[in-house]
């Protein structure tokens, strides 16, 4: 740690700089993004604000709104698409958890993770703050995913006892705000050990039998990256060393080809309101059934050979609650046999729990560990599904599920999944002025999306029948 070195009597430019220190070095030292990274970036923001138009409609997202606001108090930033506002890290902590509610939010193999339901809230809301700051604010993200990404790549994630995200998106968040707003690479770097020696660490935040709203502690790890780097304005000292335990972190990959190459690039993008591990059976069902024309009712059996961390997944076929659901890999498969694929985009019906054709197809679906699969993860999350009817059974092996870098959705894809989020949640007046606004932010002007996102969601027009 510096004093460490300052009272063993070295000078403080004399010192070999931790991993904290290079990183911030680095990061402050960038300027523009190549366009490539820029497109990828602002796809990751639509898929965001995407995402946080049905979450925040949702029971969670509300009692994230309300919380915010009692316990960071009113300010002038708005908690999106509604009327309350709050300050930074208010409004940064529920736009994150509206984001994140749904289980709809984007991730990356390498880190087994989701940023973007971290950093675009945390950046949007600083630049909510400071207009001034918007012409940074696609490079500010690009910065927060790339050290939250590399920080959790940097582990080893096959033998980690928990994967969520709270572990390291805060991290994330105190680089890109602190680079947003150009303050010195001390400061980020003691911002970024700050977040990481308090950040959520209790493995029962992630895929435990009772659904809840906390799941990754994501919104959580962003207010605590927004508080770090206040804190290291104000002289907070933290372990600048946190990230320099060879037998934890992998020095290469934390700072090998940083701000040259962007793991950004690299992130994927989800079709449907579910764990990543679930997308594999979800694509394969889908083409069998299409291929075979087979409907829920001639299907008598599933069997899915996966990897080994899809098995600890709370996989119930009968969840309590939807947030319990998005983990289950025979109730999402039972959704999808027999409601279709749109009632996965986004799942919030909560009859859904409660249908005896979603629970009856649930009951037939058995999981399995398999060590071909699980020899691909992280690097893939593949699954084998076989599917029993009249008399045959089928088999489809998905390596990569739609959504993957290999596998991709462009913005056309994207679009449409913003559609199918918002036109079920919003009036068609406003999903439209929304998807102008986001039109705009991929061509690079920002103002009118943070003001759509202003503006109180009106409810989408319902077609009277008489």
């Amino acid at each position: 740690m510096s004093g460490a070195r300052q009272g063993a009597g070295i000078k403080e430019e004399e010192a070999p700089m931790y991993i904290s220190e290079e990183i911030a070095e680095i990061v402050t030292a960038v300027e523009d993004l190549p366009p490539s990274v820029s497109d990828a970036t602002r796809r990751c923001i639509l898929d965001a604000v995407s995402a946080a138009v049905t979450g925040q409609g949702t029971p969670g997202g509300k009692a994230a709104r309300d919380g915010a606001v009692a316990a960071w108090g009113s300010g002038s930033i708005p908690i999106w698409l509604s009327s309350a506002r709050s300050t930074e890290m208010g409004a940064a902590f529920a736009n994150s958890a509206a984001v994140t509610m749904l289980d709809i939010d984007d991730g990356h193999r390498a880190a087994a993770g989701h940023p973007g339901a971290s950093i675009v809230p945390a950046v949007l809301a600083a630049v909510h703050e400071d207009p001034a700051l918007a012409p940074r604010a696609v490079t500010a993200v690009a910065i927060g995913y790339e050290v939250g990404l590399r920080i959790a790549a940097s582990r080893d994630v096959r033998t980690l006892d928990t994967v969520i995200t709270g572990r390291w998106c805060g991290q994330g968040v105190a680089a890109a705000i602190g680079w947003l707003k150009r303050l010195s690479p001390r400061v980020i770097a003691e911002a970024v050990a700050a977040a990481g020696s308090v950040a959520p660490i209790m493995a029962v935040a992630e895929f435990t039998e009772v659904g809840n709203h906390v799941k990754e502690a994501i919104p959580h790890a962003t207010a605590n990256g927004l508080a770090s780097l206040h804190l290291a304005q104000a002289g907070l000292i933290a372990p600048l060393d946190i990230l320099d335990d060879a037998r934890i972190f992998s020095r290469s990959t934390l700072l090998d080809g940083l701000g040259e190459r962007w793991m950004i690039e690299s992130c994927y993008f989800k079709p449907y309101s579910c764990c990543r591990w679930i997308h594999a059976p979800i694509d394969g069902l889908l083409k069998i059934m299409a291929d075979e024309n087979l409907t829920f009712q001639d299907i008598t059996k599933i069997h899915i050979d996966t990897f080994g961390k899809a098995m600890t997944l709370n996989n119930q076929k009968a969840p309590k609650s939807l947030e319990a659901g998005q983990f289950s890999i025979p109730f999402c498969l039972g959704v999808l046999a027999t409601r279709g694929p749109e009632a996965l985009v986004p799942m919030t019906d909560p009859d859904l729990l409660n249908d005896p054709k979603i629970l009856a197809f649930a009951s037939l679906v058995e999981v399995a560990f398999d060590s071909e699969m699980d020899s691909y993860f992280p690097s893939a999350v593949p699954s084998r599904i076989s599917v029993s009817s009249r008399g045959a059974t089928y088999s489809e092996t998905v390596m990569a599920p739609l959504g993957e870098p290999s596998n991709p959705m462009g913005w056309d894809a994207l679009f449409g999944k913003f559609h199918a989020l918002a036109s079920h949640h919003l009036a068609s007046h406003q999903e439209a002025a929304l998807r102008r606004a986001l039109d705009d932010m991929r061509l690079g002007d920002l103002a009118p999306l943070l003001s759509e996102l202003a503006r109180p969601a009106m409810e989408p027009e319902r077609v009277l029948v008489r």
